[in-house]
Parts: C-alpha cells; structure tokens; sequence
C-alpha cells in the first residue's frame, strides 16, 4: 500500500511539473495573454449549448486584410482539428463602422450559408475591392450569391441578430481584443498574430495552448 501511495505521489507531482513546463515553454517562445479567471463559453452567451470541449475563438472581421490572409491557414488547420476541440468563428467589434459586416456573419449564420459564403466574402472584399460594408452593396452581393434576398434582409434586421452583435460587442469588451485576427484558447489564452510574429506562428501557438488547456483539463 505503501508502494501504491508513493507512485500515486510520484504521478501527481509529475503531472503537475508537466503541465507547469508545458506552460513555462510557452511563455517563454511567443507572447500573449492571460484571461484569469477564464470566460465562460462563447456558445452559453449566444444562446447555444455548451460543449465539454476546448473552445478556440478566431475573432475576425471581413475587411482586415490580416484576417483574410490568415483564413487558409485557418480552414487547412480545421481540416485536422483535434475531436476535443470546438471551433468558432467571432466577428469582433471594434468600431461601429464594422457593424454591417457583423450584422452579415450572424445573419449568414442563421441561414446556414456562413460556411459556403465566409470565404468568398473575403476574396470579393480582397481581389475586386468590392465595399461590402456598404449594406446595399452586401444585399445585393449575398443575393446574386444564391441566397433569397428579402430572409437575408429580414434576417440581417431581426431582433435575433441584433442580439448577437450586442453579445459579441460586449464579448470583444471582455476579451479585450486589441487587433484582428485574435485567438483565443479556453476563454483563458489570448493572442494576435502581430504578436506571435506571423500567421504561422500564431497556429503554432494555438496547438501548444490546446494542449497546455487539455492538460488542465485532466
């Protein structure tokens, strides 16, 4: 019994000092942020349920051009996300100038057409420097792109979509998301891409704070 309880010790320790070296090699590669105590999940906020999963946020907006040039990267990193890991896209907002914009990702949402249509925003904003900014212009561009013009109107006004911009304004306050694209890692690890150096690096981060939240989940 003895035994047992020593190795039990020893496994204890030795779980704790690899968690703390896990953290320790992390803040001394890249920098970012610390959220103490962490925040709950995003999904709670805006009316979804919880999964007991590692939440990673992108807090983006459509017409950073460093959001755009990170959103490969991103997708070919969805393509092997970890099972454990729960995924979401979050419109921040900063300005009220970006209102349209968010508007348009909730209301995409809502219609099932975020998936199809998230990319393809960027490009049309990015290679033909079309203002999507611009409501009609957004109306009108949603619209030749298969979706019915006058739900996505309709669903661009609903109380339901005034809601989520309101929650993820608030969100963008608590997080205090300084630039964009910033990733989050369980409501507790905060990053830019300006601060870890490169898109690149960013995704790097993001795989070590996975697995520093999947240890202290253990």
């Amino acid at each position: 019994m003895r035994i047992l309880a020593r190795l039990a010790v020893t496994l204890l320790v030795t779980g704790l000092v690899g968690a703390a070296a896990v953290q320790a090699q992390v803040r001394t590669t890249l920098p970012y942020r610390t959220i103490d105590p962490p925040l709950a999940p995003v999904a709670g906020v805006l009316g979804d349920s919880p999964r007991d999963k590692i939440e990673v946020i992108q807090f983006f907006y459509y017409g950073c051009p460093h959001c755009f040039d990170q959103q490969p990267l991103i997708e070919d990193w969805l393509a092997k996300k970890p099972a454990d890991v729960e995924f979401r896209y979050l419109p921040a907002l900063r300005d009220d100038k970006w209102l349209t914009l968010t508007r348009a990702y909730f209301a995409l949402e809502r219609l099932g057409e975020v998936t199809r249509l998230h990319r393809p925003i960027y490009d049309v904003i990015n290679f033909d420097s079309v203002n999507l900014a611009e409501e009609a212009r957004l109306i009108d561009w949603v619209a030749r792109n298969g979706v019915d013009r006058a739900r996505f109107v309709e669903t661009l006004h609903s109380d339901e979509t005034r809601a989520k911009v309101e929650a993820v304004r608030k969100l963008s306050n608590d997080y205090n998301v300084r630039a964009t694209p910033t990733l989050v890692v369980a409501g507790k690890y905060l990053f830019a891409s300006g601060q870890a150096g490169s898109h690149h690096e960013a995704l790097r981060l993001l795989d070590q704070f996975i697995e520093v939240a999947r240890r202290e989940k253990r």
